[in-house]
């Protein structure tokens, strides 16, 4: 969602600038006014505790990331000398976006996207810890979580391995994300 969201609103805001620019960036800095967490929280709790909920607050949650990614990099892309001479040979609108704009703006967004997978997993554990997420007796680690809580005296595992897995799984995510951004920097090659 955060992608398929905030990389169009990017575009837009970068690609044509003015008003546009000026009202998505507005909408971007509110949300961004409120911790990432914090937002996905109050959303979850707003919305009812459920993982389809859950989910749609944390991707409202990441949407300015995306949004602000976006635009940066579409500034940077639209200044260069090539979509200028695309420009001026008369090419229309949509074919220098999806020609020149989206391919450079690419890179960067997918190695953002893997870090927020990170992020994400992180969010949802927590909201199923504190009861917004996922529901029990369905799977979730942050639901195992906060059931083996109360169990710690007598069972330190339980906690232990979801705890391990959520680590795992979050590092394997950072990673992933750490050898994106080497592949596909242009200046390291």
């Amino acid at each position: 969602m955060a992608l398929g969201l905030g990389v169009p609103l990017g575009i837009i805001a970068g690609y044509f600038g003015g008003w546009t620019d000026a009202i998505i960036s507005r909408c971007t800095e509110a949300l961004l006014a409120a911790p990432f967490l914090i937002l996905a929280i109050a959303l979850a709790a707003f919305l009812g505790p459920s993982l389809t909920n859950a989910m749609i607050a944390i991707g409202i949650s990441a949407t300015p990331i995306f949004i602000r990614l976006t635009r940066g990099q579409v500034l940077s892309v639209a200044a260069e000398d090539y979509v200028e001479s695309a420009r001026a040979i008369g090419l229309s609108t949509p074919r220098i976006l999806r020609r020149y704009i989206f391919p450079n703006v690419l890179p960067p967004v997918l190695v953002q996207a893997t870090l927020t997978v990170a992020t994400a997993i992180i969010a949802e554990a927590s909201l199923s810890f504190l009861g917004l997420g996922q529901q029990p007796p369905a799977p979730s680690w942050g639901s195992m979580l906060n059931m083996a809580k109360n169990f710690l005296n007598q069972a330190p595992w339980m906690a232990l391995w979801p705890g391990i897995a959520i680590f795992m799984v979050v590092l394997g995510f950072n990673l992933l994300g750490d050898g994106l951004r080497d592949a596909l920097d242009p200046r390291e090659h």
